[in-house]
């Protein structure tokens, strides 16, 4: 292809980087320096034309691109290899089930623990994957014929047809511009989500439902079971306003119609395919059937003729057709509902009639309602679980199980785990914001003259005060500034869609950066201001779960002491009490980290999920434990199975919500084979976790000692060089590519929670993404060499004895180990030192000298205590992995180093200056391909 589109001499060009940073590498393939070769190709690559970088990185991007779908697709055929072979798929359900059984569980306590089970995958949309969408569907394809070549049984011609298709696919794909020339808006963002269920998890489902029911029945022969809808999915996209003004109550409630129009048109197409499948002739089908039937018929006499003459002797084809009736309407409905919506907008047509912009929206595929659709469409999905039920109740009735448990039970368990709004929607805001609102609500109401001058005691008793009184605070006439309409807005948002979608289309609402008790209580007030809560009197009600998100190291630290204060308080629990005492806690892996460094962040962690469970257990409270985590290591990242399982006794509870986002979503959810495994994975963890006592130890006293102390000296090295130098911004800004990266336009969020310089004021995904790009890695394992030395220092050959029997043992920190190694792994000396010459002569030696003695006491220190010559030697197909793709990265490097130094030389006005950030922004695509990770 690249001898066709760019002829000889742009293959040839291609060629030669490919050979020269090859070279670089032939003797050492983690060098620490590039040397005069390296120099020779740096001034090389500051000789190429803006068209010669383009191509030289299109070219290795693309060359990722398909590498990534043939390492993908290996994936696929080793499964397939390991299910045909052995007994039992590690890391499978069936596996988790299987040992549950053999250490003696008994069945009792399997159906206790389904009873309860909740595992729920949350997408955000967290700006992390730098491809756009029509890449991303290319990539789809391309994986789907190169499947398709995979056939062992392939004719000459038939493989010749494919390789043509994959030589255009990839043409294709090469003529596609691969970088956003405009930010996505919100809504591009919330249709990137939807693809996963669209395209995967709408199929994959029902098979790991399948899979768990099959796994019970083997290790449990004889006994029953009942496997609950325990899987489900959240979004963040179109909910999480935090820091992004993009996100409006109207943006909230427009998300919801979509995530239900999507909904409908998956059932509809299920219900046709049933329609087609359930043929069975027959007149032994259940009364209820048959009453039901009479019931359709007499609200829906024109569909009863048609289908009493098409399928007289067929009844769940008749009923079915009664179905697809309800279903269209209800589709009809929905329709003009969310184009009413739009019209509604500021900037919208006020005489623009809605079916007319129903119209617009969606083409001529749109039907206008008909007059009886309101009194036949379904309201909800639980009436479409009732009618599937009826059937698959019927079939068994009359002998036809194998039916009622085949495709009908797949939609049956659609039904049951996407409902008609798909996805929960999380709402989440900053607490600063609710404090403000309320402030002026209290004010106008004339109850608190300055809410925001009182200390935290004098907050909660206003808070506990009004949420037991009647009286509401909240009236119409009273003129509020734009953020306190807006947040009162979003919850009367709420109200509106859990009445229209069912209370779990958006019943959970998350408060950033919460640091007391009032920061819970104040969206509290604000939810029984809408109606969603009362909590006074003799009736009380609430509809939204107050969730806390702790994500700075104080934060952690007096998380527990804080969820205890709430406990204590009786209107709080009386809120609880609606929820059945349970309380969802988020934890925050990007902000801990940033604010804490590597080691401090995961202990601080580790020790806030003991202090949870200590304080809900002592309050007789459930907790449901939601982990933020990100792609990167230095935002929580790593395989997630083996992060559940390092989770501290007791805080699983066969509960987990957990987020994925960005690049990290679309590798693990973007192709069906790899989605099922996945979420078995997933399920395979908090099953094991959950039933079999030891796969989650305590650790030991002397273990909890040595891990406080490590994480104090971390801490401390990691603010003296990271968060107390001044100087460290400085290099950050000049030796990483952070000004492009927050130019990217590849999120509807902006960068910064606030304007200004410092590292508070950054947001987590941008530090982990610069420095990823940079190859330095420092948010994975900075500060866990000095944290090595102090300790060794003090208890000398003992201190590694102690951490050696802790790495066999204890795995939270056996996966901290495996998940530096991994960001150590994936890091590269000789590239950082590239971007470091970026950087002023007085700022980068000195900061570059810190970090490369950190970085050499980090080896030394994984090294002594795992026994191991070289990093991830006990991953050797990792190893090999990043050694044959560090070359092919590396021309992506050199180009982005010479044309981050000719960006910031222009100046701002110069016509050149958008040409070379958009190659600058395919370099940014192109690492992250190489890396297969960007934050």
């Amino acid at each position: 292809m690249l001898k066709e589109r760019e002829g000889e001499a742009g293959f040839a060009l291609v060629e030669e980087y490919r050979a020269r940073t090859k070279a670089l590498r032939a003797k050492d393939p983690r060098p620490v320096d590039f040397g005069p070769e390296g120099a020779a190709l740096l001034a090389r690559t500051e000789a190429l034309s803006l068209d010669e970088a383009r191509l030289v990185v299109r070219a290795f991007t693309a060359y990722f691109h398909l590498v990534n779908i043939a390492e993908e697709r290996h994936r696929l055929r080793v499964l397939r290899e390991r299910e045909g072979h052995d007994a039992m798929v590690r890391e499978s359900v069936a596996e988790a089930v299987a040992e549950a059984a053999r250490a003696g569980a008994p069945a009792g306590r399997v159906r206790a623990l389904l009873a309860s089970l909740a595992v729920e995958p949350v997408f955000t949309a967290h700006p992390t994957e730098a491809r756009r969408r029509t890449v991303l569907e290319k990539l789809r394809r391309l994986s789907h014929l190169t499947g398709a070549l995979g056939e062992e049984r392939l004719a000459t011609r038939a493989r010749a047809r494919l390789l043509d298709a994959v030589r255009e696919e990839i043409t294709a794909l090469w003529l596609t511009d691969e970088v956003h020339r405009l930010a996505p808006s919100v809504f591009d963002e919330v249709r990137n989500g939807l693809y996963y269920f669209e395209q995967s998890l709408w199929d994959v489902v029902p098979r790991l439902y399948r899979a768990t029911e099959a796994a019970l029945a083997e290790s449990y022969p004889g006994e029953t079971f009942t496997v609950p809808p325990f899987l489900r999915f959240g979004s963040w996209i179109g909910g999480d306003r935090d820091g992004n003004p993009h996100v409006t109550a109207r943006v909230t409630e427009q998300t919801l119609l979509l995530h239900k129009d999507v909904a409908l048109g998956l059932f509809e197409h299920d219900l046709d395919e049933l329609q087609r499948h359930l043929s069975v002739s027959s007149d032994r089908s259940s009364a209820a059937l048959a009453a039901s039937l009479e019931e359709d018929a007499a609200a829906m006499p024109d569909v009863a003729r048609s289908a009493d003459g098409q399928f007289a002797a067929e009844p769940y084809r008749r009923k079915l057709a009664f179905m697809r009736t309800r279903l269209r309407a209800a589709r009809r409905l929905h329709r003009v509902r969310m184009a009413q919506v739009r019209t509604a907008e500021p900037d919208a047509d006020p005489e623009e009639d809605a079916l007319e912009h129903a119209h617009r929206l969606w083409g001529s595929a749109i039907e206008a309602p008909y007059p009886g659709d309101h009194r036949v469409a379904y309201r909800s999905a639980a009436a479409l679980r009732a009618d599937l039920a009826l059937m698959a109740d019927s079939l068994r009735a009359e002998g036809a199980s194998r039916l009622a448990d085949g495709q009908l039970r797949d939609v049956l368990r659609r039904a049951e785990v996407f409902g008609f709004h798909l996805a929960r929607l999380d709402l989440r805001q900053h607490s600063q914001v609710h404090e403000r609102v309320v402030a002026e609500i209290l004010r106008a109401a004339g109850v608190v003259e300055d809410y925001l001058s009182l200390d935290e005691g004098g907050r909660v008793a206003v808070l506990v005060r009004e949420l037991t009184s009647p009286r509401p605070l909240v009236h119409s006439h009273t003129a509020y500034s734009p953020e306190t309409a807006e947040a009162l807005a979003v919850f009367d948002c709420a109200r509106r869609l859990q009445v229209e979608l069912g209370r779990e289309a958006c019943d959970v609402y998350i408060v950033s950066m919460t640091a007391g008790a009032s920061d819970l209580l104040e969206p509290l007030l604000l939810a029984r201001e809408a109606g969603l809560a009362r909590l006074e009197g003799g009736e009380v009600r609430s509809a939204l779960q107050v969730v806390p998100l702790f994500e700075t190291i104080d934060d952690l630290n007096r998380c527990g002491d804080l969820m205890r204060g709430l406990f204590a308080l009786p209107v709080y629990r009386r809120h609880l009490a609606a929820w059945d005492d349970l309380q969802q806690v988020m934890v925050g892996y990007s902000d801990s980290n940033k604010d804490g460094g590597f080691v401090t962040a995961n202990w601080k962690l580790y020790e806030a999920q003991r202090a949870l469970a200590s304080a809900c257990r002592d309050a007789g409270v459930r907790l449901f434990l939601f982990h933020g985590r990100g792609g990167a290591v230095g935002r929580g990242g790593g395989p997630t199975n083996r992060a559940i399982l390092a989770q501290p006794r007791g805080t699983l509870a066969g509960r987990l919500r957990v987020t994925e986002q960005g690049e990290v979503a679309f590798a693990r959810y973007g192709h069906q084979g790899i989605a099922l495994r996945h979420l078995e994975q997933m399920t395979n963890a908090v099953l094991r976790a959950s039933l079999t006592a030891e796969a989650v130890p305590d650790p030991e006293p002397a273990w909890v000692g040595a891990m406080t102390r490590l994480a104090e000296a971390a801490h401390e090295a990691y603010r003296r060089t990271i968060r107390d130098d001044p100087s460290l911004m400085a290099y950050f800004h000049q030796a990483t590519p952070i000004g492009l990266v927050a130019d990217l336009r590849i999120g509807s969020r902006p960068t910064r929670r606030k304007s200004g310089e410092r590292l508070e004021d950054l947001r987590a995904i941008p530090w982990v993404f610069s420095w990823t790009q940079s190859r330095n890695g420092l948010p994975g394992w900075y500060g866990l060499g000095s944290a090595f030395e102090a300790l060794r220092a003090v208890d000398g050959e003992a201190a590694v004895a102690l951490l050696r029997r802790m790495t066999l043992d204890w795995p939270f920190f056996r996966s901290l180990l495996e998940n530096a190694q991994m960001s150590l792994g994936r890091s590269d000396r000789a590239v950082a030192r590239l971007y470091a010459s970026l950087a002023e002569p007085d700022v980068g030696p000195r900061i570059l000298a810190a970090m490369e003695s950190e970085w050499d006491r980090t080896e030394a220190a994984i090294l002594a205590v795992t026994g191991r010559t070289q990093i991830l030697e006990s991953s050797p197909v990792l190893l090999r992995s990043i050694r044959l793709r560090n070359p092919y990265v590396d021309p992506m490097s050199f180009v982005q180093v010479t044309l981050l130094r000719r960006w910031r030389s222009l100046p701002p006005d110069a016509p050149e200056r958008e040409e070379v950030r958009r190659v600058l922004a395919l370099t940014v695509n192109g690492v992250a391909a190489g890396l297969q990770n960007t934050g």
